[in-house]
């Protein structure tokens, strides 16, 4: 029970509070200038830092094959049932997003730090890092099938999509951590300057209550379209399919360690991500179900995840 005093109210809190701002002082470029802000600048001196800390060796490259094999077969499965459902090729793709890809940053980087610390951001890093660049550029490339691209524009446009999450702020950082970690292994005299060190510290600190606020901020300005039910459909594949399948695959296929498989199952849990709306948009497909997916899941997961912590028997006292 303290888990849930010590982390969904405090996160699901100031994600209230980040909505109420949306709703009142907030305007839509007030918002985007607040996502710059901390997609530049606050998250990747937190996944800077964060990473900076950790030898490769460290890593249990197991936890990857578990979360995106999951994610991926879940992907797979659920595009034949979009087109039951009767949706285009693109529609399928954005709903098949919808209920398998996590706000693994705006919710989960605070999720996870209040409830373990910098411990828990490693695996949790791990998995964002590789998950966005790989599902992303999927859904990207079935988009622009869908739109009736050319063969030699499909390529084109399947190693833009890759090219582009490359250049998003928040993978690379965390590269670059990694990367200055190793460095400073073989260079026992490099370190990072006090000055600098702080400088990022205090921007890592404003990272995720400045990311709670951002995701709530943005429900206030998304709101509810019509025919949602389908987007009801992949919340409940987003928020209990895919974390015990997660959960299932960590604990009894490769034995993940207890932490990692506990970061694992939360981030399964967590609610659709905004990037499934901002690819939705991109392409002008599936915008609708991608805002209810995104909205739905994140009311529901006040409850879901107070559940899961639960179930995992997660204690901050």
């Amino acid at each position: 029970m303290s888990a849930i005093i010590d982390i969904i109210v405090p996160v699901f809190g100031t994600v209230a509070v980040g909505w109420v701002l949306g709703r009142t002082l907030l305007s839509t470029e007030g918002l985007r200038g607040l996502t710059q802000v901390a997609f530049y600048s606050l998250f990747p001196a937190l996944l800077f830092r964060s990473m900076a800390k950790v030898r490769l060796e460290a890593l249990e490259l197991d936890i990857i094959v578990v979360f995106f094999g999951t994610g991926l077969l879940l992907y797979l499965l659920l595009m034949p049932l979009g087109r039951a459902l009767g949706m285009r090729l693109g529609d399928q793709a954005v709903f098949a997003l919808s209920g398998t890809f996590s706000n693994g940053v705006g919710i989960g980087i605070p999720f996870i730090t209040y409830a373990f610390g910098e411990a828990g951001l490693v695996p949790l890093l791990m998995i964002i890092s590789v998950n966005s660049l790989i599902m992303l550029t999927l859904c990207s490339f079935l988009l622009e099938i869908g739109s009736g691209g050319g063969g030699g524009r499909l390529l084109a446009k399947l190693g833009g999509a890759a090219l582009m999450m490359m250049k998003h702020p928040v993978i690379p950082s965390i590269f670059a951590g990694l990367a200055w970690a190793e460095l400073t292994s073989l260079v026992p005299w490099l370190g990072m300057p006090v000055v600098i060190d702080k400088v990022l510290q205090a921007l890592a600190l404003a990272a995720p209550p400045c990311g709670l606020i951002m995701a709530g901020a943005s429900l206030a300005h998304v709101g509810l379209k019509e025919h949602w039910q389908p987007a009801a459909v992949a919340t409940v594949v987003k928020l209990a399919v895919m974390p015990l399948l997660v959960w299932a695959a960590g604990r009894y296929v490769f034995a993940l360690d207890p932490l990692w498989l506990t970061v694992a199952t939360l981030n399964a849990a967590l609610p659709a991500g905004a990037n499934v709306y901002l690819v939705a948009q991109l392409y002008r497909t599936g915008v609708g179900l991608a805002t209810n997916s995104v909205v739905i899941s994140t009311g529901t997961s006040v409850f879901t995840l107070s559940v899961v912590l639960l179930l995992l028997g997660v204690q901050t006292r």
